[in-house]
């Protein structure tokens, strides 16, 4: 089998509403699809979900580095040899792990088909069968935020994750009304500051404030690579803190394993470049005993679904995943036929071969922003 054709399709996707970070709001999903074509007529797809202001790629370096280094490698190659593909991509070009993922779950979409297995049993098989979900609820005014988290606990959600960063005090606020709504035994609460918390030592006179308002995680309070920072709060709360623009590459995870209680892994397929790598770090992660979540990184159903099954491989899922962005997407928007329902707090792995879902790839046609063909 050889790879014949790579399509790669920059899409705007359109959101059901506006979702509010610390870095203002958003309205659709800035994605790029891949479909890679085959010599015997097996096509898979992928995804790349980039976030530019946290993780620095975007849609246009996506496509400039898929069109120009990514898929013509492919081009003539064994699709099913996913390892000896990913090891090129890296020697060309060795960061850009969105563009790479979109790549990387697209080899194993084929796959999967070729040999009829699921992805999770391609990454060593499947121990969860259905994977529990959090809610995440955007940044807005306080009232906003309630209902929505009102609305969720009804619906049986037990983690809700609340969107914050800005500053300590109005985070903390957003926290006590949305708790003293759902009630003092009603669904965890999860803060995520997105790396928002530039005055370190701020947050000490508010530990116990935070202590006292059921919060299971706290996410990214400080940017990336504050290590030292990370580690002294961490001894300071008794909430686990739980690392997402921290877990970017390898050093990342150095820094980890030298010290990893109290901290919880946040992988995303996305960041960690495909399934590929992000499989060996779920497996590091279990090695070393660090509880591991896997997050969601703006992708529309295809990415969203990659990650399913990277949750699916977890021996212990002591946390909620994240699979929010996939269930905000507009009907008319949606080029999966058959993805899974995000409407419940679980969510059930597709078990057909590769993603196990239908891509409706020319419904993409509608929202995209261009098309490129490389080929032979």
């Amino acid at each position: 089998m050889k790879v014949t054709e790579v399509v790669i399709r920059p899409v705007q996707i359109p959101r059901k509403e506006s979702f509010g970070v610390r870095t203002g709001k958003y309205d659709f999903l800035p994605n790029t699809y891949v479909a890679v074509h085959t010599d015997e007529g097996v096509t898979g797809y992928g995804e790349a979900a980039p976030i530019v202001d946290y993780f620095g790629e975007s849609q246009e370096t996506i496509v400039e580095v898929l069109k120009k280094y990514l898929a013509p490698l492919l081009i003539g190659k064994d699709p099913l040899n996913i390892r000896q593909r990913i090891n090129e991509m890296d020697v060309v070009i060795p960061r850009n792990p969105c563009a790479k993922a979109a790549i990387d779950i697209s080899l194993h979409d084929i796959k999967g088909k070729v040999f009829g297995a699921s992805i999770g049993s391609l990454l060593g098989g499947v121990s969860q069968k259905q994977v529990p979900i959090t809610v995440s609820i955007g940044l807005d005014e306080p009232e906003v935020m309630t209902k929505k988290a009102v609305a969720a606990a009804t619906d049986g959600f037990t983690v809700l994750k609340l969107k914050g960063g800005q500053n300590v005090v109005d985070d903390l606020q957003n926290l006590r009304v949305v708790r003293e709504a759902i009630g003092r035994e009603g669904p965890w609460l999860r803060l995520d500051a997105n790396a928002g918390y530039v005055n370190r030592a701020e947050i000490y006179r508010y530990i116990p404030e935070f202590e006292s308002l059921r919060i299971i995680l706290l996410e990214q309070p400080y940017p990336s690579q504050e290590w030292r920072a990370l580690r002294s709060l961490r001894d300071r709360i008794r909430i686990p803190i739980l690392l997402d623009e921290s877990m970017q590459t390898a050093w990342d995870f150095q820094q980890l394993v030298q010290s990893p209680e109290g901290f919880v892994a946040n992988l995303k397929v996305q960041i960690c470049g495909g399934l590929y790598k992000a499989s060996q770090l779920v497996a590091a992660c279990e090695r070393f005993q660090i509880p591991v979540m896997i997050g969601s990184q703006r992708e529309s159903v295809i990415g969203n679904t990659a990650s399913l099954h990277l949750a699916s491989i977890i021996h212990r899922l002591d946390y909620t995943c994240d699979q929010r962005y996939a269930n905000a997407v507009t009907d008319d928007a949606n080029i999966v036929d058959d993805g899974p329902s995000l409407a419940k707090p679980t969510v059930m792995v597709p078990e057909g071969r590769g993603l196990g879902i239908t891509v409706n790839w020319k419904k993409s046609e509608r929202i995209a922003l261009a098309s490129f063909s490389i080929k032979k």
